[in-house]
C-alpha cells in the first residue's frame, strides 16, 4: 500500500476532510496493521501530516515536514521515539510507537497530535509535548502530601494563624518566609523563627541542614516547638480545617492571593482535602527556645572547629532531642502569644 493520496475509506467512500472524517476508524487501522506492506496515510489538513506503518521495524507513527532549525525532542520514553528523517530531500519530524501491542492504544494519541498540528496550528514539537503532558496528567496518581509534611504544615499554620490574630494578614503572610526557600520559617520585626512540629512522645525534631539553626547576622533566632498527638472525634483540628480557618481570615485582604501561593509552595493542594482526615491536638504545651550557645545544634562553625572538611559533607540532616531542655527564661511577647495560641480562633 503506497501513499493514500485519494484519502478513501475501505469500500470506496471518499473522505471529506471535515473534523469527523479526519482520521481512519479503528477497524480500518486494523486492516492496515494486518498487512505486511508499509503504509503512509495522509491526514487531511495543513501542514501535510502522514500516519505511517512500518511492519518490518515494526512502528506506527506520525510524520510532518519541519524546517532546518527544528530539533527532535529527547523524550526519554520506552515506547515512543521522536527523530528527524530525510525523504526526497525533505526534512521530517517522526513520532513513532515502537511497541506493537500498544499500537491500538496509541493511535488516538497520534490522532490528537495531528489535530494539534493542523487544527490548533502548534509547531510539531510543542504539539507533541502538549499531548504527552495531557496524557501524563490523565494517568498520574493524585498528589498525596506525606505525613511528615502534613504535621510540619499543621505547625506552621498554627503559627501563621496566631500571627494573623496579633499582627494582621499582611504582616503574617509577609513574615512566612520558609515557603519562599529562605533559611528560616518566619522573619519577624525583631527576630527570626524556626517552627518545628513533632508527634513523638519526646520533644524531638529534625533539622534539615547545617545552616538551619544559624542566626542571620545579628538577628536573634528562636525555635518554636509544637508537640502533637492524634485527637478524638470532635476535638483538635485537621490540616484542612486550619487551611479553612486561615483562608477565612485573609480572604478579604490584599494578601489573599499571596496566601494561596504560599500554601501551594508549602505542599498543600485543594484536591488533597478528602484524604487528609487526621485530627491533631497538642500532646503538651508548645515551647520556645532561643538558639544561642549551649543549644543542641550542628553548624558549619562546629564542624570546622573539629577539623571537618565541609566540602566532604554536602548534605546533613539530624535530629535534636529537646525533652527536658530548659526553655528561655524570657521570650518576646509576640513569641509567647504564638506559643500559647490554641488554633481555630
Amino acid at each position: 500500500m503506497a501513499d493514500d493520496l485519494d484519502r478513501r475509506r475501505p469500500g470506496g467512500a471518499a473522505m471529506s476532510g471535515g473534523p469527523e472524517d479526519r482520521h481512519r476508524s479503528m477497524d480500518t487501522l486494523e486492516r492496515y496493521l494486518s498487512s505486511s506492506a508499509p503504509v503512509a496515510l495522509g491526514v487531511p489538513g495543513t501542514p501535510e501530516v502522514q500516519l505511517f506503518i512500518e511492519p518490518a521495524t515494526p512502528e506506527l507513527g506520525l510524520r510532518v515536514e519541519v524546517s532546518a532549525e527544528t530539533e527532535a525532542p529527547n523524550l526519554k520514553l520506552r515506547h515512543v521515539v521522536c527523530r528527524l528523517a530525510r525523504r526526497d530531500n525533505r526534512r521530517f519530524l517522526e513520532v513513532a510507537i515502537v511497541t506493537p501491542r500498544l499500537f491500538r492504544d496509541a493511535y488516538p494519541m497520534l490522532c490528537t497530535l495531528a489535530d494539534r498540528i493542523q487544527l490548533t496550528h502548534l509547531d510539531p514539537s510543542t504539539a507533541l509535548q502538549s499531548t504527552l503532558d495531557s496524557l501524563s496528567a490523565l494517568l498520574s496518581s493524585p498528589d498525596v502530601i506525606s505525613r511528615e509534611r502534613e504535621i510540619g504544615l499543621v505547625g506552621e499554620l498554627l503559627t501563621v494563624t496566631g500571627l494573623v490574630n496579633k499582627r494582621g494578614p499582611r504582616a503574617a503572610i509577609e513574615a512566612w518566609r520558609g515557603v519562599l526557600g529562605e533559611e528560616h520559617d518566619f522573619g519577624l520585626a525583631d527576630f527570626d523563627l524556626e517552627v518545628k512540629t513533632t508527634t513523638s512522645e519526646r520533644r524531638m525534631h529534625w533539622i534539615e541542614s547545617l545552616t538551619q539553626l544559624v542566626p542571620t547576622q545579628t538577628r536573634p533566632l528562636w525555635l518554636l516547638s509544637h508537640q502533637l498527638t492524634m485527637a478524638g472525634t470532635g476535638h483538635g483540628w485537621t490540616l484542612p480545617e486550619l487551611v479553612d480557618c486561615l483562608t477565612a481570615k485573609v480572604k478579604i485582604s490584599a494578601v489573599a492571593s499571596e496566601f494561596d501561593n504560599a500554601l501551594s509552595a508549602a505542599g498543600w493542594r485543594p484536591d488533597q482535602r478528602a484524604r487528609i482526615t487526621t485530627r491533631w491536638t497538642r500532646r503538651s504545651a508548645s515551647a520556645a527556645y532561643e538558639v544561642i550557645d549551649g543549644f543542641p545544634q550542628l553548624t558549619p562553625a562546629v564542624l570546622e572547629s573539629a577539623g571537618v572538611e565541609l566540602d566532604r559533607i554536602p548534605d546533613v540532616r539530624y535530629r535534636v532531642d529537646l525533652g527536658g531542655f530548659e526553655e528561655a527564661s524570657s521570650a518576646p511577647q509576640l513569641l509567647t502569644d504564638l506559643r500559647d495560641y490554641e488554633g481555630l480562633t
